[in-house]
Formats: structure tokens, sequence, C-alpha cells
């Protein structure tokens, strides 16, 4: 009997937050020894240290969560992921920027009058800009880019009918499993279960999507870009490197015609 996995996390497993704490703290340290915006004047050494700590780390856990909603809302609205690293640094420190500054008042009473709340706001914009950045690279991009295994793989068994299958879509560390029946989740690379789907005609449009030829509907483009209209409502896109095997596959004979 195989068992169905749980759906993979939204915000992450613990042992990335447990990674992102550590590098929050370090980075919290070391913003605390450096002082900027005019901080390294303020009390002693170690209040400082304590304040950029434990202001970083808030912001790791309010932008990290902010980072992976907001990707998932993109790919629902069918938007570029990175388009949400403004909106994660706009939003999220219109969040923070009060709570932080409410937390540095209370600390250094002067910072009242010293820093207006806008001026504050574009200090925790300028901070938390290059930590989305490389939050968004190392989080999402790193693990978009991660390339199926080259070696030969040990096949998975579904428990459907291979014959059944419509298509197979990437999320997280898991394999979503489409069939005419309705999906289920295998945990594994995606080139581990289309190893188990030899015979079924289908071709992997993208780096995290492999579509059965029964499954297409249709042809879509948006600009350069092209997308399978699938039988279920649903659109699987074709990377560039693709178009050209779907072509000579004559997957896109309907293209010339949209």
């Amino acid at each position: 009997m195989v068992t169905r996995p749980s759906d993979p996390p939204l915000l992450g497993t613990a042992r990335q937050w447990a990674v992102d704490l550590v590098v929050a703290l370090a980075v919290g340290l070391l913003l605390g020894l450096m002082g900027p915006y005019g901080s390294f004047f303020n009390d002693s050494p170690a209040l400082r240290i304590a304040y950029w700590t434990v202001s970083i780390m808030v912001g790791m856990v309010l932008f990290g969560c902010l980072t992976r909603v907001s990707v998932v809302l993109a790919e629902r609205m069918r938007a570029p992921d990175w388009t949400v690293i403004p909106v994660v640094v706009l939003v999220g420190s219109a969040i923070q920027g009060p709570l932080s500054r409410a937390a540095a008042i209370a600390i250094w009473p002067h910072l009242e009058r010293a820093v207006p709340p806008l001026e504050w706001y574009g200090q925790c914009v300028a901070t938390t800009t290059p930590i989305v950045i490389a939050y968004y690279f190392l989080r999402v991009r790193a693990r978009e880019a991660r390339p199926a295994p080259l070696a030969a793989v040990e096949a998975a068994i579904p428990a459907v009918d291979p014959g059944a299958v419509l298509y197979l879509r990437m999320e997280d560390h898991y394999v979503r499993i489409r069939t005419e029946h309705g999906s289920r989740l295998e945990m594994g690379p995606l080139a581990r279960v289309t190893a188990g789907l030899i015979g079924v005609e289908g071709l992997q449009t993208h780096r995290s999507w492999w579509v059965a030829r029964r499954a297409i509907a249709g042809v879509e483009r948006d600009g350069r870009n092209l997308r399978l209209r699938l039988v279920d409502g649903e659109t699987a896109p074709v990377s560039r490197a693709s178009v050209a095997k779907l072509r000579a596959a004559g997957w896109l004979a309907e293209e010339n015609s949209l």
C-alpha cells in the first residue's frame, strides 16, 4: 500500500527556517557591530547588537513568509516570480518599520525627533532590499534552477495506471501526479517519476513540468512565451529550450493557427 504524503508546507520546512534564523542572527550581529544609520553612537555595543539581532530575526520571519506566499500567488496569476521582490520589500517595510521604530524609541527616546517616520521607512527599505533579493535567489531561484540528475535513476512506480496520467508538476520536493481521476503527490525529483511512465507518449516541457500528449487541448502564446492548454483547464509552461523539441514532435502544430 502506498501512502500519500502530505502537501509540502507553504511556508517552508523547519530545517529551512533554522538556517534562515541562523543567517539572520549573523547579519544582526554584524549590523550591531557596524551600527548603520548612526546607531553606532546609541548606547552600549551589547544593547545595539541585541536591537539589531532581534530586528533582523523578526524581519527574516516576516519577509520570509511574505516572499513564499507572494511567489505562490504570482505563480497562480501567471506572473514572473521576480515581481514579488519590490512588493515584498515595500509591504514588509511598511509592517516592520513602525514596529522597529517603536522598539528603538523605547530604548533610545531621542530617536523620535531625530528620525521622522518616513525616513525610518526609507532606512527599512534600504536594509531589507538586499536581504530580500538574496533570500529570493537562495530560496526560490536556487530550487527552480536545480538540474535533473544526469545519472540513471530508480523509477518510481505510481500507484495509478500510467496510461491515465495527464501531467506531472513539481511542487517543492514533491511531484504532483495529475490523472483522469484526480491527483496525488509523489516524493522525489521529476526524473524519478517520469522514469516510471515508459510507454506513455509525453515530453518534459519545462524544468518542473511533464505533459502527456493526449492531455493537450491547445497552444497559447503570450508574447514570446508558449503555454500548453490542458484538458483540465490548467496551462503548462514551455521553456525556450523545449520549443524545438515540441515542434519537432508535432505538438505545436496549432501554434500557427492562433
